[in-house]
């Protein structure tokens, strides 16, 4: 079956975040956690020389404290982490700036943005985004409960920091969320065959490289099988191209609904179609081209009734690498399309019970 274009984010197996839309990789979600922590923290230094207000130099402390966050997120090992963990970044930081807060001075809410910028680009699905929001809400008025300034005074920064902190989480994660959403039509535009919405021969380069490397760790075999439609010139000819295109769709499906569900269909162009069926054997790969050929020997168009040649190959028997691969199964299916071929097994009733007839029609006049 064709596969959905990976996702932005490696998973490591548990599952971890909606895979909403994200315009970071995991990694880059790490660093940028790194900067939040680091910038953030370096920012307020020029800051503290404006303020009237005498720093003790403990209160400096809390800077190193950020830095240091940051420098633990750039030296985690992100590819073994799950990404649920992620989550922890907004927490922490929203809790470092509500104290930095209370023991210094309110200017500081403006490092909220840097918690809402990340949370957006982290976490752009707005469900998401609300638990963190709340959150940064609940620190702004956090004062109003511990502050000696003044109802008034208290109530007014985060009358002035909140819309800003909502308007820019909401906007940025929208604006993520449909960028990566395009990137995504992209990605499976440029993978996807138009007229018969199968593997393209780009994606089929692409996987038979990913199953030689994992093939190849774990020493198992995959077939390649590589068939071509040995009427279809005369249904192009006869009957108009957009006819043979229907055919053409129709055709891709059958070998579609034929294969396993972990087994991936392409095609390479014209009327040659290819599967990859990963921990398969030679003998099973010759069931699976059998089951093909039956299939679409049932398909039919007016007066022409479609059949198909098979070529298979077997990693790494019949080749190592993409390109030994497909050779050995063009040189199977010419070897094939030169030599009478064997009749196509027909399927056995249950005694009892009469010989199924499907009848796949691709079109009839």
């Amino acid at each position: 079956m064709i596969q959905s274009t990976p996702e932005r984010f490696a998973s490591n197996g548990s599952g971890g975040l909606s895979r909403a839309y994200r315009a970071v990789t995991l990694r880059g979600a790490w660093r940028l956690a790194a900067l939040l922590f680091i910038v953030g923290s370096v920012s307020t230094i020029p800051g503290t020389f404006l303020l009237d207000k005498d720093f003790e130099p403990w209160m400096y402390s809390l800077t190193a404290l950020a830095i240091l966050s940051g420098l633990i997120c750039l030296a985690l090992p992100w590819w073994r982490i799950d990404e649920r963990w992620l989550a922890v970044v907004p927490v922490l930081a929203t809790v470092e700036i509500a104290v930095a807060i209370g023991l210094t001075h309110p200017v500081f809410t403006y490092l909220y943005f840097f918690v809402a910028i990340y949370v957006a680009l982290v976490f752009p699905a707005l469900r998401r985004q609300a638990p963190f929001l709340l959150l940064i809400l609940a620190a702004l008025l956090a004062p109003l409960i511990y502050g000696d300034d003044g109802v008034r005074r208290e109530i007014l920064w985060p009358l002035a920091t909140a819309p800003g902190v909502i308007f820019i989480s909401v906007v940025v994660g929208r604006l993520t969320s449909n960028l990566e959403a395009s990137r995504d039509a992209y990605r499976r535009l440029s993978s996807e065959d138009g007229l018969t919405g199968v593997g393209n021969y780009r994606s089929l380069v692409e996987r038979l490289r990913e199953e030689t490397a994992r093939h190849h760790r774990r020493g198992r075999e995959f077939a390649l099988l590589t068939l071509d439609l040995d009427d279809f010139k005369t249904v192009n000819e006869t009957q108009g191209h957009l006819v043979g295109d229907l055919v053409l769709a129709i055709v891709g499906s059958m070998i579609d609904l034929k294969v396993r569900t972990e087994d991936q269909v392409f095609r390479q162009g014209g009327d040659e179609f290819s599967v990859l069926a990963p921990e398969t054997s030679r003998e099973q790969a010759d069931m699976l081209a059998q089951r093909i050929e039956y299939a679409l020997n049932k398909i039919t168009s007016g007066s022409v009734r479609m059949s198909a040649t098979v070529g298979t190959a077997v990693f790494p028997h019949d080749g190592a690498s993409p390109g030994e691969l497909l050779d050995s199964a063009d040189s199977a299916l010419r070897s094939r399309k030169v030599r009478p071929m064997a009749p196509v097994g027909r399927p056995v009733a249950p005694p009892g019970q009469p010989v199924p007839q499907p009848a796949m029609r691709a079109w009839r006049y």
